[in-house]
């Protein structure tokens, strides 16, 4: 195992975007990400990353029937973990009473600039109009409206960020400077596959 505090930035950007902690009656809890079929890259990339400090089982292929999509179905890449005392304390932490709160002491400990890449790679939208962005999106829907302002706030104090948040629930990046600072803030742990959320050339 590497360093701990290394690996929870990670952890920290995952479970803020599409990572979750499940836990069946009587079972120990499992660490747990998907991404769609067509960002394969990036979900091996996080596995990889991951890899050294958790009992991750490498990214299984999955197929979902569901009428309500043109398709008829879906298609993503699961990631799954064995158990391990990790995982239980960090468990205990995010869900303390088996449902998904911010931390908040963990995440003013954990929440850096590489958590924030991959939060915003997970769950993060760049919308670019005219070649010009316009804003950043991150899908905070998940968190109560209390445990968004609180995060808000907590990337102001920390990066001078000014998230707002939306009419859905999301955090919102409209100033120009802002977008610019916040992409160049979190480049160097931007992955290839992410081109679409990077400024354009």
């Amino acid at each position: 195992m590497r360093n701990e505090n290394e690996s929870h930035y990670f952890i920290c950007g995952k479970l803020l975007g599409d990572g979750c902690i499940t836990k069946q009656t009587g079972r120990k809890p499992r660490f747990q990400f998907m991404h769609r079929v067509e960002d394969f890259e990036w979900t091996n990339h996080c596995y990889e990353i991951l890899k050294p400090y958790l009992p991750l089982n490498p990214p299984v292929y999955r197929k979902v029937i569901d009428l309500r999509l043109k398709k008829g179905f879906s298609e993503s890449y699961v990631v799954q973990s064995k158990t391990s005392s990790v995982i239980t304390s960090i468990y205990e932490q995010w869900y303390p009473k088996g449902q998904k709160k911010l931390p908040t002491d963990f995440l003013e400990q954990y929440l850096n600039e590489q958590a924030l890449a991959w939060r915003y790679q997970d769950d993060g939208h760049l919308k670019i109009v005219n070649n010009v962005a316009q804003k950043i999106i991150l899908s905070t829907d998940g968190f109560t409206k209390e445990e968004n302002t609180w995060l808000s706030d907590y990337l102001f104090r920390k990066f001078h960020l000014k998230f707002l948040r939306d009419g859905q629930n999301r955090l919102i990046l409209y100033d120009q400077f802002q977008i610019i600072y916040f992409l160049n803030l979190i480049s160097p742990w931007l992955h290839g596959s992410m081109d679409r959320k990077k400024l354009p050339e």
